[in-house]
Order: C-alpha cells, then sequence, then structure tokens
C-alpha cells in the first residue's frame, strides 16, 4: 500500500474496496455469525448484495481483499487517532470465499 501511494498509482480496487467495508460488514458479517457457506446458494445471494453481478474482474477485488483491506482500515484509525473499529477480517474472509465459490 505504501509503495502504491509513494508512486502516485491510481488504483480503483483502493476505491471499491473501502467503499464495499459497511455493505461486507451489513451482509457477510451476519453470514459468518450464522455460520453460512460462502459456497452456498444462499452465500450467493449474500455475495450479490455486496458485489455487484456484472463485475467485470472479480480477481482484481480478491487480490485488493488478500492484500490490504483490513490493514488499511486500522492504519487510518490509528493516523487519525481513531479509535480501532472492530476486526472485519472474518467478513472479508467469507467475502473472499464467497467470490472464489461463485465468479
Amino acid at each position: 500500500m505504501r509503495q502504491m501511494v509513494l508512486r502516485g498509482e491510481i488504483d480503483n480496487r483502493i476505491e471499491f474496496g473501502l467503499n464495499i467495508r459497511p455493505s461486507v460488514l451489513e451482509h457477510a458479517r451476519p453470514a459468518v455469525e450464522q455460520g453460512m457457506a460462502p459456497g452456498s446458494d444462499a452465500g450467493h445471494v449474500v455475495l450479490d448484495r455486496i458485489v455487484p453481478a456484472d463485475l467485470s474482474d472479480a480477481e482484481a477485488l480478491l487480490d485488493w481483499l488478500d492484500l490490504v483491506a483490513e490493514r488499511y482500515r486500522e492504519l487510518v484509525s490509528l493516523l487519525n487517532n481513531r479509535p480501532r473499529e472492530p476486526r472485519s477480517v472474518p467478513a472479508f474472509a467469507w467475502l473472499a470465499a464467497a467470490l472464489r465459490a461463485h465468479r
């Protein structure tokens, strides 16, 4: 992430990854808490609530999720001297598994 910023790279995955966080927490977190399998039919329905079905590059989103999504949020909270938000790693891991299963 630091290298991307220092090089001045524009990467739409950053914006998309940050913007989907509320939706991930709203939909994927309950799926995790209910023990819903990401690869199930119900998991597919939840996935479609988070990520548009016509997303052309699910692989780029998966790369983003694996690389920086959670850590970036933690660092922003630290830099802004705000309390850390509740950990969302399980919800994002669920989203990544659902993407791999259905897209």
